[in-house]
């Protein structure tokens, strides 16, 4: 009976060890399948993890959850957008930095006009490009591996004449011109054609390949236009440009708002404009069809004049075009189209067959006959518009000075300075009375212009602005103008503003005054010419011939209170892109005490929020009064 007792005992104490062990067991196998956090593991090279910063005071960076190993796989990634924050994360900060895997590939990542790129030395903002740390494991000839050496250009640097296929295979110096102009805002003409072609790279694979920030990278290629200096190059750019706003099918008003400011639009941007009014039985604008006919290659005329965008020329159209298409032109849609492709220049960018590069849009230029009330009107504006030919104004003049004797004077032959020269010099040559004790009338200016307009020159500072006090001693610069030429009200403008910037600022270096010259296009509509002119005006910008009390109390004089601000908050906005300038309360201190402001007045939220191109309308309208046709 013992050794049965016993017995049984040792069975269940077995049976009880062998339940204990399989549980065990069991405890590990569930343990090794348990979550664990992906910071605390060495990932194999075929998988990231992803990293969410978890801190409250700055935006954390979330990273593909993929290797990016060719371009396929590029269009699933989602990018950083600033440098990175430590040596610790390539990606960024994580809440936990110690227990973060270092990543074993050099992810292909996107910097655009809100984030920054950190070099050693520099931080380029806005650079709206792709970086990596390290060469970048997606090939990509634009990327801005921050790991290369770069040598900024200083003073006495022979610069490089040669270009480069791709950043990487740029020298240091090179490189360090590339970084100097991205940091400028791109607002300076590039020194070679390699570096906007490398910057265009970048922005093809973000809209074509990524599919992102479609609308952001026209608007940056856009401003890019009217610095390049290569046709070739230009036309690319204009290609891309049309291709991508009829992919994203640009709003009306923001597509009007470019081919404002182009001499010649692509017939597929205006198609495109044309489309929002057809079949809506609604007339087109006038300055819709002022645009069109003023832009297109194929309306005009061959020996119709140039005609740039102005407000003045808008509202001289608008009552010709109303009256001839009875309230304005209906579109119907054509049932003929217009394949617009794109090839892109980028070399690291390869389509295949099933890849949709074409798009199509309806054509509403092959059949000319539906434009006929337009270009009736159109006729009719520039006949009751064209300037007066030279001979007709010199039969005006009673006397005929000897200007061509004045200008060989002025400017020997061969000789390319400035023509600068005394007003008083122009007075006498004119027979009008320049003692001292005689003040420069309205009608003695007017005389003066005309005469030199007759001989194909312009002269600054404007002398056709009402209110503005003139004297006989005052200098004058005179640049050539091809006679008849009509000078645009937002030309004028931008002249008086950028002398008023210049006086305020006390601007005495090309380095300043060439990037607030640039600024100029981006409150005003202004042409090449009229980019030309206001280049050609730094001689007297960059004198101290009127100081900034000068401009203070003529403005003074002929703005109320709320003008002048507006003045003052254009300037403010224009000088931001000069480092010395941005932000710097100096600045608004210099402006308030011109324009006689009180300095404590804040600006309102609405008024900070406007766009550049909305303040320089604000400004255009209040002083397009002071400009007399001349």
């Amino acid at each position: 009976m013992i050794f049965l007792v016993i017995g049984l005992f040792v069975v269940v104490a077995v049976g009880a060890f062998l339940r204990q062990q399989a549980q065990q067991g069991h405890d590990k196998e569930s343990e090794s399948q348990a979550p664990v956090d992906p910071r605390s593991l060495d990932l194999p090279d075929e998988e990231a993890a992803v990293v969410v910063d978890d801190d409250d005071e700055e935006p954390g960076f979330i990273l593909s959850a993929r290797q990016i190993t060719d371009p396929e796989r590029a269009s699933g990634a989602t990018y950083s957008s600033h440098a990175p924050a430590g040596e610790e994360s390539p990606y960024g900060r994580s809440s936990e930095p110690k227990q973060q895997a270092q990543a074993k590939v050099n992810l292909l990542r996107w910097s655009g006009r809100g984030g920054s790129i950190q070099l050693e030395n520099m931080t380029v903002s806005g650079p709206v490009a792709y970086w990596s740390n390290g060469e970048s494991s997606t090939p990509e000839p634009s990327c801005i591996d921050v790991t290369l050496p770069v040598e900024f250009p200083k003073q006495g640097y022979t610069l490089p004449a040669d270009g480069a296929e791709s950043y990487a295979s740029m020298s240091p110096l090179q490189r360090g011109i590339y970084l100097t102009w991205l940091a400028g805002a791109r607002i300076q003409p590039p020194l070679h054609i390699c570096y906007p072609t490398i910057w265009l790279y970048g922005i093809e694979r973000r809209t074509i390949i990524d599919k992102l920030d479609l609308t952001m990278c026209i608007n940056e290629a856009f401003r890019l236009l009217p610095l390049l200096r290569w046709e070739a190059l230009s036309q690319s750019v204009i290609d891309f440009i049309t291709w991508l706003a009829i992919r994203v099918w640009l709003p009306d008003e923001e597509l009007l708002g470019y081919c404002k400011r182009m001499n010649v639009v692509p017939e597929g941007l205006l198609d495109i404009l044309l489309n929002s009014y057809a079949n809506s039985m609604l007339p087109l604008p006038s300055a819709v069809a002022f645009t069109v006919m003023r832009t297109s290659a194929k309306l005009r005329r061959e020996n119709d004049p140039q005609v740039y965008h102005s407000e003045e020329g808008l509202q001289k159209f608008t009552p010709i075009y109303k009256e001839i298409c009875k309230g304005g032109i209906i579109f119907r849609k054509p049932e003929n189209t217009l394949k617009i492709s794109y090839r892109p220049s980028n070399p690291s960018i390869s389509l295949g067959k099933n890849d949709n590069d074409t798009v199509e849009i309806p054509d509403f230029f092959e059949d000319l006959s539906v434009f006929k009330p337009m270009l009736d009107s159109w006729e009719v504006f520039l006949a009751a518009n064209k300037q007066a030919e030279p001979e007709t104004n010199l039969a005006d003049i009673s006397e005929r000075p000897d200007f061509e004797g004045f200008i060989s004077t002025l400017r020997p032959e061969g000789s390319d300075l400035p023509l600068i020269a005394a007003l008083e010099s122009l007075g006498k040559l004119m027979k009008f009375d320049t003692s001292p004790k005689s003040k420069i009338t309205g009608k003695e200016r007017k005389a003066i212009v005309d005469v030199a307009q007759v001989e194909g020159w312009q002269i600054l500072p404007d002398l056709g602005v009402s209110g503005r006090p003139y004297d006989w001693n005052d200098r004058i610069l005179l640049i050539e103008l091809e006679p008849g030429t009509l000078l645009s009200q937002s030309y004028r403008v931008a002249s008086f503003i950028l002398e008023f910037m210049c006086s305020s600022l006390a601007v005495d270096e090309d380095r300043v005054f060439e990037p607030l010259r640039q600024r100029m296009n981006d409150f005003f509509t202004l042409s090449e010419n009229d980019n030309i002119r206001l280049e050609a005006q730094k001689p007297l910008c960059m004198s101290t011939q009127y100081g900034p009390e000068y401009y203070g109390d003529f403005l003074c004089s002929w703005l109320s209170e709320d003008e002048r601000k507006s003045v003052k908050n254009l300037v403010i906005d224009a000088v931001k892109v000069i480092p010395e300038f941005a932000d710097n309360p100096e600045v608004n201190s210099v402006l308030c005490e011109v324009l006689k402001l009180r300095e404590d007045d804040e600006e309102s939220q609405q008024e900070a929020l406007k766009s550049s191109l909305n303040r320089g309308k604000d400004v255009l309208n209040l002083m397009t009064l002071l400009f007399k046709n001349n």
